[in-house]
């Protein structure tokens, strides 16, 4: 009975899919010429316009366009994609009169492996052709290079889509690269294997002059912008902006961090995410939905005035599946952003023909705003379609069209480029920095570092002291840093400067240097500006003396709120988290006594801290010094505090010497209190959730003697659901046999969310998987709970009387052959549609890992998909899912030190951790000293 109801809800649920959406069948137009793809573009604003800079035959599936210090264009043609045996290109494109029209077109570089960016550099340029990083240089001025050579290597060759690319200079001197999805071992050409850097969910940064290079936060598509501040922009097909807001480097110090996240999902939903699309819907075979985020690519943040002062600063995405040019402004929250619509129920850019195929941004020496358009009849790749379709159409159909288009005000008339740093001498490229447009000031910057002119030193000391300009100050600085000539007078007046761009820029300066300018950035700790505050902290976290901490801890008392800041500051006080204790305590803020949800999360990780590190005798002497300086109540407030964030010190605590007398007395004694109060207020139906939440940790972190009672109580179906999945996470921590059985026996009582996260806690470890596999063989838990890649993790362990079990229990499926349970449910397609049935199937059974409509949480993709797609299509990736599973859509083991085996999606990796994400949203983070195998 139980197989057929579950056969009724797989063809419900595929009916349900099928339902959502609808497919289209147009096939596309003609290709247009030039002229009829300018008459079918729209710009909202109507002080803009756009005109044809290039097309074919001088420019062809363009991906990529860069212009180096002479004006001069290079552009990366894909001319192979999607999978053609012919290579791709870089074109050459000269405008030897200045009048804004190129003039002569050459291949500088051919016989490429799907060129996807480009980058001048040192007089020639780099480019992005997976497995390699290549330099190309002409040295004869014929427009081809005769110099070619690979910088790097290692990068992974997947899906011609999603291979290392967009190259792109950084303020700091360093030239960053997009991931792209396909990870890999990153090194020169030179150097061992084993000396290797892997990227498997970073992107990269390289010294372009030496080649070193390493690992950095953020994972990125297609894609990597940069605004003024140096801050970075990840990329991704159905989240088209992140901001990078700390860097993996900023934890060197944090082995045992167990906070990894270091970017912030921006992307304001307000309006759900929608695209507005004026092409007509086309046949599509993977055909993903034309009205939300889905094949973005190609950001940039524009660094100009030439669209005007309001476009300055905002961020411009493609999606070229719909024919449009998105835009968004970054309106600051915090330290970070919040990328907000601009142009309501409309697109910056869209066209009312499907040929239009936006799919890289970027500005150049004139300050416009540039397009590549791929020009296509299609774009998706085949290997995302079902394979009966594959051959249905030419995919490479359109590439040998192309086109480059230029947006700027109606009333700007200026054709010519406006700016050529390679022209000038030190004393020009220094003026550069005071130039509007941010190509240029960067352009001028990588020209100094790379010719290192002895004499524009002085210059730079002097721009960097006294321009009137703050973004001249900022390049000024990192230029003097580029050149190994920023000393520590220029920076102490740096982190004086009046402003707080600049202030922010020598806090990220001092990070590596802080102690030769410790005083002056310590009082960066009371700055104004939020930013700043958190560039000092992650400065003065690399510093392990009094006046850091006495820094840090004004600045975990001012942003205790801030994930950011209190990130940083743990992991600047790794070391000794009882002395930055006693240093937080002698402030002793308004928050340690009654803190608000994310002040408690910080009180807890310094507990936890304090405890790991075996240093109660520190928190001992402050809460003495407490006790006796301002009595019991200050010395309760400090422990209630601690206890409601999660404290593992508390423990030691209990047993500590009963012979104190006076405050010292009273404040021992406090601690019993505060954790008995714990118990209580996780049980008390009149407390907000997220201290009901916080108080059972505690409790149960502390030891209690009553932990299964208190565990029993809160995983009751009536509780609040994140009462229920906390008290179903900490199973395990209770550590007692009787308690596994009794949930076991009460299992048809619980959710089945809590069910699901009990399954995952108990697979983990030996002795409590036996328990459940009994429960299994007993029929009180049923087989079909235990999902897929639990049993798989179960099948690997190397225990063979537990491997042994598994295979009696869950005997080889009724057809291993994929393809044939797909032919097998291909009835479904012939069903009628059961809409209400299947939302409630799809909510019982897929929302734990897919949201929709931007509810439930992000284990595997957005299900808003599914819009438009081919009922084939649906049937396979329902039944078939591992037949093209996306790299970052591949599950992973870790196998701890401690003997728990944890199964989940890599959802982030540092140097130091690694996050897992399972079922129901839920995360692990397992530090990599932790971790036995992966």
């Amino acid at each position: 009975m139980r197989i057929r109801l579950e056969n009724a809800g797989i063809r419900a649920t595929i009916v349900f899919f099928i339902a959502a959406g609808t497919f289209a069948r147009a096939e596309p137009p003609p290709p247009p010429t030039p002229a009829e793809s300018l008459a079918a573009l729209r710009l909202a604003d109507p002080a803009l316009k756009i005109e044809l800079v290039a097309s074919d035959p001088d420019v062809v599936s363009p991906v990529a366009f860069a212009w180096d210090e002479n004006g001069r264009l290079f552009v990366a043609e894909m001319t192979d994609y999607p999978a053609a045996l012919t290579g791709g290109r870089i074109k050459l494109l000269e405008d030897r009169d200045g009048d804004g029209r190129y003039e002569r077109v050459s291949v500088f570089a051919d016989k490429l492996s799907y060129p996807n960016g480009v980058l001048p550099w040192n007089g020639g340029v780099l480019v992005t052709a997976a497995p390699d990083l290549l330099f190309f240089k002409d040295t004869d001025g014929d427009g081809k290079a005769d110099i070619r050579r690979v910088v790097l290597t290692g990068f992974g060759e997947g899906n011609q889509q999603l291979r290392v690319n967009s190259p792109t200079w950084g303020l700091d001197n360093w030239v960053y690269l997009a991931n792209g999805r396909s990870g890999g071992a990153i090194r020169r050409p030179s150097d061992p294997p084993e000396s290797a850097v892997p990227i498997p969910r970073n992107d990269l940064r390289l010294d372009p002059a030496t080649g070193r290079c390493e690992a950095v936060a953020g994972f990125s598509q297609f894609g990597l912008p940069r605004d003024d501040r140096g801050d970075r922009f990840p990329s991704w097909n159905t989240v088209p902006v992140r901001h990078v807001v700390l860097e993996n480097r900023a934890f060197a110090r944090d082995h045992d961090r167990i906070e990894t996240r270091a970017v912030a999902d921006i992307l304001d939903l307000a309006d759900g995410g929608r695209i507005y699309s004026l092409a007509p819907t086309q046949r599509r075979f993977n055909a993903e939905t034309v009205t939300y985020f889905n094949a973005t690519c190609g950001p940039t943040v524009f660094r100009s005035d030439r669209l005007g002062p309001a476009y300055r600063g905002d961020v411009f995405l493609c999606e070229p599946l719909t024919s449009v040019v998105h835009h968004r402004r970054l309106e600051p929250a915090g330290p970070t952003y919040s990328a907000r619509r601009v142009e309501p129920k409309t697109e910056f850019l869209a066209s009312t023909h499907p040929w239009f195929r936006p799919v890289n941004l970027g500005s150049g020496p004139d300050g416009a705003l540039y397009v590549a358009d791929f020009c296509r009849a299609w774009v998706e790749h085949p290997a995302f379609v079902p394979e009966k379709l594959r051959n249905a159409v030419d995919f490479r159909e359109g590439h040998e069209r192309g086109r480059l288009w230029r947006i700027t005000r109606k009333t700007d008339q200026a054709r010519s480029i406006a700016c050529r740093p390679g022209r000038d001498a030190a004393a020009g490229l220094v003026a550069h920095f005071e130039h509007a447009n941010g190509w240029c000031r960067d352009t001028a910057q990588r020209l100094l570092v790379e010719r290192k002119p002895i004499e524009a030193i002085a210059l730079l000391h002097a721009m960097a002291r006294s321009s009137a300009h703050p973004l001249a100050r900022v390049h000024a600085l990192w230029t003097l840093d580029g050149l190994s000539a920023l000393d520590s007078t220029t920076l102490n007046v740096a982190l004086r400067d009046r402003d707080p761009l600049v202030r922010e820029t020598a806090a990220r300066l001092c990070e590596g240097r802080a102690t030769e300018n410790l005083a002056t950035l310590a009082t960066l700790a009371g700055d104004p500006d939020e930013r700043t505050r958190l560039r000092a902290a992650a400065a003065l976290a690399s510093v392990d003396t009094d006046v850091a901490r006495e820094a840090l801890a004004r600045i975990a008392a001012r942003d205790g709120d801030s994930p950011w800041a209190s990130a940083i500051v743990l992991s600047g006080v790794a070391a000794e988290p009882g002395k930055f204790l006693a240093t937080l305590a002698t402030r002793l803020p308004d928050w340690l006594g009654a803190p608000t949800h994310a002040q408690a999360r910080f009180l807890s990780r310094l507990a936890e801290r304090i405890g790991a590190r075996n240093q109660t005798s520190e928190l001992a002497a402050t809460l003495r010094r407490i006790a006796e300086a301002r009595g019991d109540a200050s010395a309760f407030a400090l422990l209630q505090g601690l206890v409601q964030g999660q404290a593992r010190a508390m423990k030691p605590l209990i047993s500590w010497d009963s012979t104190a007398t006076g405050p010292l007395k009273g404040a021992i004694a406090s601690v019993a209190s505060a954790r008995a109060g714990a118990a209580s207020a996780a049980v008390a139906n009149d407390r907000p959730e997220w201290v009901r939440v916080l108080a059972f940790e505690a409790a149960v972190a502390t030891n209690r003697s009553d932990a299964s009672a208190l565990i029993l109580a809160a995983i009751d179906a009536r509780q609040p659901a994140e009462l229920q999945a906390a008290a179903a996470r900490s199973v395990d921590r209770a550590n007692e046999a009787l308690l596994v059985d009794t949930l076991l026996e009460r299992w048809d009582g619980y959710s089945l969310a809590t069910r699901r996260t009990l399954v995952g806690v108990l697979a983990t470890a030996p002795a409590t998987a036996a328990k459940l596999l009994d429960a299994v063989a007993a029929k009180a838990v049923a087989a079909t709970e235990i999902d897929p890649a639990t049993r798989e993790d179960l099948r690997r362990r190397a225990d063979p009387a537990l491997k042994s079990r598994v295979e009696s229990l869950f005997p080889t499926q009724p057809s291993s052959d994929r393809r044939e349970v797909v032919r097998k449910y291909a009835v479904a397609l012939d069903l009628k549609p059961d809409p209400a049935r299947g939302r409630t199937l799809f909510t019982t059974h897929c929302q734990t890992c897919h949201a929709r409509d931007g509810q439930g949480p992000k284990v595997g993709p957005d299900l808003i998909s599914v819009v438009g797609r081919p009922p084939e299509d649906l049937l396979v990736a329902v039944l078939d899912p591992s037949r093209e599973a996306a790299p970052d859509g591949l599950g992973v083991i870790v196998v701890t030190l401690r003997g728990q085996s944890l199964t989940g999606l890599l959802a982030e990796e540092t140097p130091t951790a690694v996050r897992l994400r399972r079922a129901g949203g839920l995360d692990d983070v397992i530090p990599r000293n932790e971790i036995e195998a992966l």
